[in-house]
């Protein structure tokens, strides 16, 4: 019998148990706390679009160069989706928003502590760009991270940045509002950098497996495969999307590439055509060209921007894009004719009184406008499935809303009011090309109706 061999009472060592430590926030409130911080940049990208809608004319810019400081930020929000997914490649979504907020920072600087032309309107690109990154990496990041949170969606952070920057153009002068948003953006990188966790299946595609499964802990997600969804990979995560995206611009030429991409690239310019960003960017000054005379126009545009929110909340709680793009573009189509068939009529029929007592119908038609113009603010497919290639869509939508923007004043002097019918025109246009392009098979609204249901738990934000 050997020296060191056990006897028969011994008895084997026990496993070794490792625990993992969950985060200390499990709580739904912490949850819906890192939804809110999450898409703080959000609202700050709402502040960006909307900073002209009641303080361009303060600006200390010519005609000619206060249209150029409304649009450029369409414009560089163009820019920052097309680099959106080589920022989320190398950097992740949550690293690609941080990044942003330097630029937007150095935009909003620039903004308000110089006089010079030249530099508004590179602050202006700059602080574009942020939107462009944004729109595409926290859209990104919120699906992987809160599936299951309806409010949980930038559209509904970008309008809440327009009403809350309406109601600071109301009160402070433009450079003032500058300011208090760089803070805010100041403020939002220090919240995000602290509390917010990379997107899961970054970390992964990048070998971070326990840094992955850490951040699943903490954003309380389950991992789930591809077989228990019935979606593809590539429908799911920021990192297959920046995965998927890399040879975007080699297989362009390939049907199954440039086919989806030209359909959503003609949706977002039909729906930016019908003017939801002009609305935003001119609201003050769309309340008179409307032909609303009994209100002051930026009491009108607060009312506008609640408005706004209220639709972006209505378009979140519908599961079917395509029905909530159908609906707003529906929208767009009423509150043009509204409008419109009022000039006409006023023009023709109704002196200086009676316009001045029917004031309330443009009114209506202008909130009905508000209400459906929430789904143009952060351009996205009617459809939940992912294209690939659908940031360069998406850029190819805020170089239409540049343009749209850019030439809004000079159609109304032109045009008048008749602009607006220009606008029910690209709505119904818009209806019928999603109804034609866009309708889902039964088959697949209910694989994505079991997706929804198994993807996470917990209340919404």
């Amino acid at each position: 019998m050997e020296e060191n061999a056990p006897g028969p009472s011994t008895q084997p060592e026990p496993p070794v148990v490792v625990n993992v430590q969950k985060p200390l926030n499990n709580s739904s409130v912490t949850q819906g706390f890192i939804a809110v911080i999450s898409l703080l940049p959000c609202v700050i990208s709402g502040a960006i679009l909307g900073f002209t809608g009641v303080s361009m004319w303060n600006l200390p810019l010519s005609y000619r160069n206060a249209t150029w400081f409304a649009s450029l930020a369409s414009l560089g929000a163009a820019g920052g989706c097309l680099i959106s997914h080589s920022l989320m490649n190398a950097f992740g979504p949550r690293g690609s928003v941080l990044l942003s907020h330097v630029v937007c920072a150095i935009g909003w600087m620039l903004t308000f502590s110089s006089w010079t032309t030249t530099n508004l309107l590179v602050g202006r690109v700059l602080t574009g760009v942020f939107v462009g990154v944004v729109s595409v990496a926290a859209t990104a990041h919120s699906s992987e991270c809160f599936p299951a949170r309806s409010t949980a969606r930038p559209v509904v952070y970008t309008a809440i940045g327009v009403l809350c920057v309406y109601l600071a153009g109301s009160l402070l002068s433009y450079a003032q509002t500058a300011a208090v948003v760089m803070v805010v953006t100041i403020v939002s990188f220090v919240l995000v950098r602290t509390f917010v966790p990379e997107s899961p299946a970054w970390l992964e595609s990048r070998g971070r497996t326990g840094d992955a499964e850490y951040s699943r802990l903490k954003l309380r997600l389950q991992r789930q495969t591809d077989a228990e969804d019935g979606v593809e990979p590539s429908t799911r995560s920021a990192g297959d999307r920046s995965t998927a995206a890399e040879a975007i611009y080699r297989r362009v030429h390939q049907p199954e590439i440039y086919r989806p991409l030209l359909a959503l690239a003609l949706h977002l310019a039909l729906q930016q055509m019908s003017g939801p960003m002009v609305l935003v960017s001119y609201a003050s000054q769309m309340v008179g060209d409307s032909g609303v005379r009994v209100l002051n126009g930026h009491f009108v545009a607060a009312v506008l921007a609640a408005f706004l929110v209220a639709g972006a909340l209505v378009s979140t709680a519908m599961d079917h894009r395509e029905s909530s793009a159908t609906l707003a573009a529906a929208g767009a189509l009423t509150a043009g004719v509204v409008i419109a068939v009022y000039n006409l009529i006023r023009r023709m029929f109704l002196n200086r009184l009676g316009s001045q007592l029917l004031s309330f119908v443009p009114l209506l038609g202008l909130i009905v406008f508000s209400m459906s113009s929430s789904v143009g603010l952060v351009p996205h497919s009617p459809v939940p499935r992912y294209a690939a290639g659908e940031h360069v869509a998406l850029a190819f939508g805020y170089t239409v809303a540049f343009a749209v923007i850019k030439c809004y004043p000079y159609v109304h002097a032109a045009v008048g009011w008749w602009v607006f019918a220009v606008f029910a025109v690209a709505s119904a246009l818009n209806i019928v090309y999603g109804v034609l392009m866009f309708s889902e098979p039964e088959s697949s609204k209910q694989q994505r109706n079991t997706a929804a249901k198994r993807s996470s738990v917990g209340p919404a934000v």
